[in-house]
């Protein structure tokens, strides 16, 4: 498949940003690696590894950003040339690799390079997490993340002591590439220097390890597996992220539930201990952060009961507030509104029910483990996201849209070898997903009056 190179060379650019770390790759922009895709897929459309296909989750999708963009145009048209190149970008990833992959060999392909890079980046942030701490110049003139004299320290006053007048130092732990932690939580750069979005990010190492043990038990892969485990294990400790501190177990319940059943619920309970004793923040930073959340929360339903049927518009919670909601499915309701947070409600619920419909509509045919596999993966990946997206703002995601985009590959995968296997949307499911929005939406405002913010 032609496109894949494209593909590949788009996980690099959207996890690790190359083109800002080497100089001679500085030139390259989004709009080549797009050709380079667009290119590839013309080859294989010409050649026939691909063909126009219909998925429900693509549709779904469209519909999803088709409304973002309305209420963009309607509540802040002057923000349409800032906000729709990112957010369209977000759309042409998904389209990507939704439209791009219709085999389960290309899928395997794509899927095992994000599973690199997710190794890669917990690995970054296990060394970083290791280093000693260094003194860190933010003065405006340098890049944002550079460690400039080398200088060891403990705290601030170190750096300050010896260091340059007028110069705002940090004492931070150094990491590849000129990176460097924040308050000591490790964290990489772009879209991934918040420490709780790395967090979720190498999360996603641990479904692909579980399915490749899965594939071919053997005592080499289980301590490889190992492996994987302990480096992401700790790097989302050294995170400190709270909501990675709920997620990665979530993921390792998934499988220990479909492994074991009942069981293997109080396994993987079991396994979360080092996760949930040692992850996370706690004392005065902790306390200021719940109370600094539950106020995000608050004006997320103040913005939607002021504009209550289109919201504030896509992008526009922070021209409001100074932070953003901490909630992705809060921030959607100020500002898409009820039916911008159902429609990408039902896109999330449709990735789950797609990937569940493949386990068990395929559950007795041994030459479909390999779907199955992906499957189970994919069920992991999107359980760990919904914990997240309930403590951070990540409806635009771009590592979200490549799990969707995964996950439509999937059902084209399936599909090609099985054309009579539809997943389709029932009354049923627009109800459960309504129900579900309404309760989200009543029990959060509760438990703000609750806690009288």
């Amino acid at each position: 498949m032609f496109i894949i190179p494209g593909i590949a060379a788009l996980l690099a650019f959207v996890y690790i940003r190359p083109q800002e770390i080497f100089e001679v790759l500085r030139p390259i922009t989004l709009g080549h690696v797009l050709a380079l895709m667009a290119v590839g897929y013309l080859i294989d459309l010409r050649v026939g590894v691909t063909r126009l296909r219909s998925s429900p989750l693509r549709a779904l999708s469209l519909a999803f950003f088709a409304w973002s963009f309305l209420a963009l145009a309607v509540k802040a048209p002057a923000k349409i040339d800032r906000q729709l190149p990112l957010r369209a970008g977000v759309l042409v990833v998904f389209i990507a690799i939704s439209e791009g992959i219709q085999r389960l060999r290309g899928l395997g392909v794509v899927a095992s390079a994000t599973f690199a890079i997710s190794l890669f980046l917990a690995a970054a942030g296990l060394h970083q997490g290791l280093a000693e701490p260094l003194c860190v110049d933010r003065r405006d003139d340098l890049p944002e993340l550079t460690v400039t004299d080398g200088r060891h320290c403990e705290t601030i006053a170190d750096c300050n002591e010896g260091g340059t007048p007028g110069v705002e130092y940090l004492c931070e732990h150094p990491g590849w590439f000129g990176t460097h932690s924040i308050d000591s939580r490790v964290r990489f750069r772009g879209i991934l220097q918040d420490p709780n979005e790395l967090a979720w990010a190498v999360g996603l190492t641990l479904p692909f390890a579980f399915m490749w043990y899965e594939r071919k038990r053997s005592v080499p892969r289980l301590l490889s597996v190992l492996v994987v485990v302990g480096v992401t294990t700790a790097c989302v400790i050294m995170t400190k992220s709270r909501s990675g501190q709920l997620s990665l177990p979530a993921v390792v319940i998934v499988y220990f539930f479909r492994r074991f059943g009942v069981r293997g619920i109080v396994v993987a309970a079991i396994l979360s201990i080092p996760i949930m004793v040692l992850g996370g923040r706690g004392g005065e930073a902790a306390e200021s952060s719940s109370i600094e959340r539950l106020e995000c929360w608050s004006t997320a339903l103040d913005m939607w009961r002021e504009n209550p049927f289109m919201g504030v518009g896509m992008g526009q919670f922070t021209e409001h507030h100074y932070l953003t909601a901490h909630n992705s499915f809060l921030l959607l309701l100020a500002e898409l509104g009820p039916i911008g947070l159902f429609l990408w409600m039902m896109v999330i619920y449709l990735a789950i029910k797609i990937s569940l419909r493949v386990q068990l509509d395929f559950a007795t045919r041994p030459e479909t483990a390999v779907a199955r596999g992906w499957a189970q993966a994919l069920t992991g990946m999107l359980s760990g996201f919904v914990v997240s997206a309930y403590f951070l703002s990540l409806p635009f995601h771009e590592i979200l849209w490549i799990e969707l985009g995964l996950v439509a590959a999937l059902y084209a995968a399936v599909q090609s070898h099985d054309p009579s296997w539809r997943v389709r949307i029932g009354l049923r499911d627009l109800l459960l997903v309504a129900g579900l929005e309404v309760a989200l939406v009543v029990a959060v405002a509760l438990y703000i009056r609750v806690k009288n913010i």
